[in-house]
């Protein structure tokens, strides 16, 4: 009678037992799989991120390069900018500078002797012709010339500047010592060269008077060589 009674309880007790382990195993089971849905999902969330980081990388990249392009066009443009402006301050310097060489013979200045002498050139940048009469007390610069040494040198004109004055002190001639020239008459390729003689002055090189035609006339008088100092 004790082993019917206890019996049931040893069975309840085993019951109990089994359901324990089957329920501890169901559990674990169910923790296995909500661990890898779990693991599962972590790994789809990393995936998402390193795409999303990876999209980002690039967009940023292409902006960057982008920017750095159109930087770097700016900066070209800003630097033809400064050529072209190079260039037209120097084509300016260019057209403002006067290059003047004197050729005197060895018998400079010497008349109807044969003993060149010393005498002076003077060079004025005038804005009209009206100022030719003026030429040595609106000079810019006195020259010393002397017998058979050349003399070579660079001045600045005056933005306004029309024309240029010569006028060498000889002393058996005026007329045949002086000139006017407009500065369009110039050449850009040689400097102004001047020879002057025993009573005249003649220009050498440095001006095309096609580019004057009214100065033409004058230009060519001077040209003349003289039959004798007067």
């Amino acid at each position: 009678m004790d082993i019917c009674k206890t019996l049931p309880m040893t069975l309840i007790a085993i019951s109990c037992l089994f359901s324990s382990v089957l329920m501890g195993c169901s559990t674990d089971q169910v923790s296995q799989i909500n661990s890898k849905k779990s693991a599962k999902a972590g790994d789809s969330l990393i995936n998402n991120d390193v795409k999303t980081m990876t999209d980002s990388s690039a967009g940023r990249v292409d902006s960057d390069l982008e920017n750095l392009r159109a930087h770097v066009e700016r900066q070209q443009q800003q630097l033809e900018m400064m050529r072209d402006e190079q260039q037209a301050l120097q084509e300016r310097l260019k057209r403002q500078q006067f290059a003047l060489t004197i050729k005197p013979t060895a018998n400079a200045n010497a008349g109807r002797t044969k003993q060149g002498t010393a005498s002076t050139a003077y060079v004025a940048f005038l804005e009209e012709e009206s100022q030719f009469s003026e030429t040595e007390t609106l000079a810019a610069k006195e020259i010393s010339i002397i017998p058979n040494r050349d003399v070579s040198l660079t001045l600045t004109m005056p933005p306004d500047t029309q024309f240029i004055a010569v006028k060498v002190g000889l002393r058996h001639t005026k007329k045949r010592s002086q000139f006017l020239i407009p500065i369009a008459s110039l050449t850009t390729d040689v400097p102004l060269t001047l020879g002057v003689g025993a009573c005249d002055v003649t220009i050498i090189e440095g001006i095309d008077t096609k580019l004057v035609p009214a100065f033409t006339t004058k230009l060519k008088y001077y040209q003349q060589p003289l039959v004798s100092c007067l």
